[in-house]
């Protein structure tokens, strides 16, 4: 069957890249100085975490083991890895950095998820690179005094960027070493059972477009795929260190951003291409997702100036 593109019709050889669509997100990123009585309890989250010492010594606990950071040392934090800060070691004052992250894309948060290490260590030009956008990020953002703030969400914007790709040089460097399942205790099987579940839900998105529905979600992926729901979110939650549930939102309102941009597109459009059949209803999640309206976000995104009102 001959395209009528174009660009197809008599060429001889030619390779596609992949689409690559990515949500990195930078937040409850804070610089502190405490005193000798400072402690923060044992905890949790879903998100990563890099912690930085900047002056003085930290004692912490991450995942059972004892850490001291000394001025300059880095501690990453994978989600759902308990962790605590037993304050300043030495009896002295201490200063510190520490940030939250995600990222939605799958191949890049399996990566990091197999990332066993810890203490950030060495003069790699991986871990150099970590340690330039994090300090780009303490100098020009979080201590900057400027009063601009569409220069502040650019210096936000330019150093998240140089430390997400520090993390994917970090990644592709160990590759060698997190190839497979990497992880303690996971099966081929359950990490090609969370490719399979990935695959879906992209799909459902994708689809719904065409057909005005995603499916039955989870449950209707996991009864495709010969499983029960619960296995299926372990599955996933194992490889990925976030829910299905979780994912598909994300995705969802990855899209719905992107089609927010288009003027053409009504939001009943976007809601119905989203598989919404209630525009109302997809409405009160993207404000609950975001903070504002589907309208509010597309007079926003077209005039910026709109944030400082």
């Amino acid at each position: 069957m001959k395209s009528n593109d174009p660009g197809i019709q008599h060429s001889l050889d030619g390779r596609m890249s992949p689409d690559i669509q990515a949500a990195f997100h930078i937040f409850a990123a804070h610089w502190r100085k405490v005193n000798t009585q400072w402690q923060y309890p044992v905890h949790t989250h879903p998100m990563f975490e890099i912690n930085v010492v900047l002056q003085g010594r930290q004692q912490m606990t991450v995942g059972g083991r004892a850490y001291v950071q000394e001025s300059g040392d880095i501690l990453f934090i994978r989600p759902g890895v308990q962790h605590s800060s037993l304050g300043a070691d030495s009896g002295n004052e201490m200063t510190y950095f520490c940030l939250h992250f995600d990222i939605d894309d799958l191949i890049l948060r399996r990566s990091l998820m197999t990332m066993d290490t810890v203490s950030l260590s060495g003069s790699s030009p991986e871990l150099r690179s970590i340690r330039s956008a994090l300090d780009i990020i303490i100098s020009r953002v979080i201590l900057s005094e400027a009063s601009d703030s569409q220069l502040n969400r650019l210096m936000i914007l330019n150093a998240s960027l140089q430390l997400f790709t520090a993390l994917s040089g970090w990644v592709l460097a160990e590759m060698p070493v997190v190839s497979g399942s990497a992880l303690p205790g996971v099966t081929e099987n359950t990490v090609a059972l969370a490719n399979a579940i990935e695959g879906l839900l992209q799909e459902s998105v994708f689809t719904a477009e065409a057909t005005g529905s995603r499916g039955d979600g989870i449950e209707g992926i996991a009864a495709q795929l010969g499983y029960s729901p619960n296995h299926c979110n372990r599955a996933f939650r194992q490889i990925y260190g976030m829910s299905p549930r979780q994912y598909l939102s994300d995705l969802i309102i990855r899209h719905a951003k992107l089609q927010l941009l288009d003027n053409s597109l009504s939001v009943e459009a976007i809601a119905h291409r989203l598989g919404y059949r209630d525009v109302s209803h997809f409405s009160k999640q993207f404000k609950r997702w975001t903070g504002l309206p589907p309208m509010g976000y597309r007079r926003l995104t077209a005039d910026p100036e709109l944030s400082d009102d």
